[in-house]
């Protein structure tokens, strides 16, 4: 990481800086909003606190004073520490309460006399089997089942989330520390979020930001990917049981099947790929790291394609859109994606700076981004 950034350069968005002088180991700043006074000092407290720095800011209408210690501490918001362990209690505990589930409700199943009928039978059966399958889940949990992948999917976040980090402050962006997000699927969660308190100063700060996460994150999964493969097995489709994660490379990435092939080679008629829960994490890190990599407004790759070649971005985020509506008809998940990239917006806004072309090394970053996106897109995923 770079030293910290100049102090004027986190408030020159919002204020003009009148004067700057020293004041013992602070600075005092002289500063006249450029726009409205309340939103722009609001605005500057978050920034600030968000960075971790020590500061007072006082004034009204157009003369502020800002007082400052230009050396920010190293404090990470006990919300954010908490939602980092609900995830990995969630990401340890839910998917093998879930694969419990299934199992109870297939057993409760095959004793009802009458076939079941539509949504609500399905949930009082699920109901029915909820107490035997939580009660299974200690026991699943003492024989070891969920630390490894445990220990997978949340490497993989963390170190993608990480790299977003390290991306921003490098590059002098004020970004939060990663909100990770708890969830009761079959991972344990909906993956990590940071939000930017500043803006992106440039295109080269934007591709270096948004790409460092998933190049980052992509290596881990990748680790994990090989290292699970080699606990993998080829068995009989009849051997698998519910909480056996079964994979066939119908669908698949190029990457998953280069992997799968070279290490466990051809699966024949009648037989699956059985995953260990590292290579499953791995499979499920690079899916989302191909999510995160479409070029849709606000993900990381509309973070890349805008800094890359801004004027097509929005072109090919409605290509994406149109593309995602047409795999739903093979995986529904992806409508899912479609509908939120239509809430969130296809369009990437400007940098504050956007004349500046980016440099060789953020091209390059954009490259590998894209080069990671064709090796590790699903088209059918979770079948």
């Amino acid at each position: 990481m770079q030293s910290n950034p100049p102090i004027e350069t986190l408030v020159a968005d919002l204020f003009d800086v009148v004067a700057v002088y020293n004041q013992g180991a602070k600075i005092a700043l002289a500063l006249a909003p450029r726009y409205d006074a309340g939103r722009s000092s609001a605005s500057l407290r978050e920034r600030l606190t968000t960075a971790g720095y020590d500061f007072t800011l006082d004034g009204a209408e157009s003369s502020w004073l800002l007082l400052i210690d230009p050396k920010p501490k190293l404090r990470i918001p006990t919300l954010n520490i908490l939602l980092f362990i609900l995830t990995l209690l969630s990401v340890y505990v839910v998917p093998i309460f879930l694969s419990a589930l299934t199992q109870s409700m297939l057993i409760i199943a095959q004793h009802v006399q009458t076939p079941l009928d539509g949504i609500i039978d399905e949930f009082r059966l699920m109901a029915a089997a909820a107490p035997s399958a939580w009660n299974r889940t200690p026991e699943r949990l003492a024989q070891g089942d969920g630390v490894e992948f445990t220990l997978a999917i949340m490497s993989i976040l963390f170190i993608h989330e990480m790299g977003h980090f390290v991306a921003s402050r490098r590059r002098h962006v004020v970004t939060s520390w990663p909100y990770f997000i708890p969830a009761p699927n079959i991972i344990g969660t909906f993956g990590a979020v940071i939000k930017s308190k500043s803006p992106f100063w440039n295109r080269r700060d934007l591709i270096e930001v948004g790409a460092a996460g998933p190049i980052a994150g992509w290596i881990v999964a990748v680790f994990w990917l090989i290292f699970g493969l080699t606990r993998s097995h080829i068995l009989p489709n009849d051997a698998f049981t519910p909480e056996m994660i079964g994979f066939s490379l119908e669908g698949e990435s190029i990457l998953m099947r280069l992997a799968t092939l070279s290490t466990l080679g051809v699966a024949p008629d009648g037989f699956s790929y059985h995953l260990s829960e590292g290579a499953f994490a791995g499979l499920v890190g690079m899916l989302v790291t191909a999510i995160n990599l479409l070029p849709i407004g606000q993900l990381d790759g509309g973070h890349i394609l805008y800094g890359s070649a801004r004027r097509v971005q929005h072109r090919f985020a409605v290509i994406a859109l149109a593309a995602l509506l047409v795999l739903g008809l093979l995986s529904p998940m992806w409508w899912v994606f479609a509908v939120m990239g239509l809430i969130f917006g296809l369009k990437h806004p400007p940098t504050l700076n956007d004349e500046l072309p980016p440099s060789r090394f953020a091209v390059g970053m954009a490259v590998a981004s894209l080069v990671i996106f064709g090796l590790s897109f699903t088209p059918i995923p979770f079948r």
